[in-house]
């Protein structure tokens, strides 16, 4: 990736840390939202190219997930749960597995702070309490912002 991939990808992962800070339980659901109408979108531009199977399929999905999102909300946050457990493991292992080489500390925590974050995240949306959903969200969206900076720093200090 390019530095201005990097950076870019940096703001936004702090500005999905602010929005799950602000946002809170509500943000899945309008998450669901853009992905119904995303996907009803995706399948009108099959219409015109004539993929109709395709088409029906992904307009039916998006308008079930747009009215029955906040019955899924709970299954969507064990999915997130175990998609960020998952990369984050499998980026600490790829981390330790080619020995990344570091040439500072602060290199090194910079490095493995990303998969740890990962994983950090993705317990604490697997073992939530619904009544402390609000609670998991600012710490979530807290740990996302800090782990944007991980990755601003790591963007910046590529050069060096």
């Amino acid at each position: 990736m390019k530095k201005s991939e990097k950076i870019i990808s940096a703001v936004l992962t702090m500005a999905l840390g602010v929005l799950l800070i602000a946002l809170k339980g509500n943000f899945i659901g309008i998450l669901m939202t853009i992905a119904g109408v995303f996907l009803i979108a995706l399948g009108v531009v099959d219409i015109f190219h004539k993929f109709i199977p395709p088409a029906v399929i992904k307009i039916v999905v998006g308008g079930l997930i747009i009215l029955c999102g906040w019955v899924l909300v709970e299954a969507v946050l064990y999915i997130v749960a175990a998609v960020l457990l998952i990369a984050g493991v499998l980026l600490l292992y790829d981390k330790i597995k080619n020995r990344i080489r570091c040439t500072t500390l602060v290199h090194t925590i910079c490095e493995y702070a990303v998969p740890a974050l990962f994983i950090v995240i993705g317990i604490m949306f697997l073992f939530h309490q619904s009544e402390a959903i609000d609670i998991v969200f600012i710490l979530s969206g807290s740990l996302t912002i800090v782990e944007g900076g991980v990755l601003l720093a790591n963007a910046i200090m590529d050069d060096y």
